[in-house]
């Protein structure tokens, strides 16, 4: 499995800038509530004026999650200053504490690329978001859980997680996963068929929730604007 290995580390990676040009004990991550309904009236500025800044953080620190998540991601890209981890995960943890799936997917993202976080609580913010319709965090979850060197490897949750993720997305479905896959024991795919059930039964009735970008007309670039979806 040690080849297995080295490509989740690389497919990890890969995620982690998916994450940024497109993420407490495991069990808790599926006990937590879904967060109420937001619907954004007015756009917050992205640009990087000091006016702009200054109303974005009062925000932010006043407790608006848009805000909150707007200065995280902002810090992550380096949108307007140098990449600032520290910040982005200050902000982002805000609102990430409030159930908010793209901040709990980009926190995840920042820890994995600053070190030393552990693989539960990375895996709980990705399968937090996954689990209130954040697709992009499923393959994340998935790669967590197959990979046998990991703390939080469990070849059944790889199963099922597998099984709902690979029909939309083609990274669940890659030939090396196929592969772990295939060696299960009769008990793991007995197990694995009733986490299967009921991870499809619990995502019905669960809305997707759209990523959010930042920054247009900032050096990062990005044109897609910022708001829900």
């Amino acid at each position: 499995m040690k080849k297995l290995s080295t490509k989740i580390a690389m497919w990890l990676q890969c995620a982690l800038l998916i994450g940024a040009t497109a993420g407490p004990g495991v069990a808790g991550a599926e006990d937590v509530q879904a967060p109420a309904s937001q619907r954004i009236e007015e756009a917050l500025p992205q640009d990087c004026s000091t006016e702009s800044h200054t109303l974005v953080k009062t925000r932010a620190d006043s407790g608006d999650t848009q805000a909150q998540h707007l200065m995280g991601m902002k810090a992550y890209l380096g949108a307007c200053e140098d990449r600032d981890l520290d910040t982005a995960v200050f902000y982002l943890s805000k609102s990430a504490a409030k159930f908010f799936p793209p901040s709990m997917f980009h926190l995840a993202t920042v820890l994995q690329l600053r070190g030393g976080a552990r693989d539960a609580d990375l895996l709980q913010l990705f399968r937090g978001a996954a689990e209130r319709g954040f697709a992009k965090a499923e393959m994340n979850v998935l790669l967590y859980y197959v990979d046998k060197k990991s703390k939080v490897y469990d070849i059944a949750e790889a199963y099922a997680w597998h099984s709902f993720c690979a029909p939309h997305d083609t990274f669940c479905d890659w030939p090396q996963i196929n592969e772990a896959l295939s060696h299960m024991s009769k008990s793991d795919k007995e197990k694995g068929e009733i986490l299967k059930a009921r991870l499809f039964e619990k995502m019905k009735s669960v809305k997707r929730f759209d990523d959010i970008f930042c920054c247009a007309g900032t050096r990062a670039g990005f044109s897609s604007g910022f708001g829900w979806r």
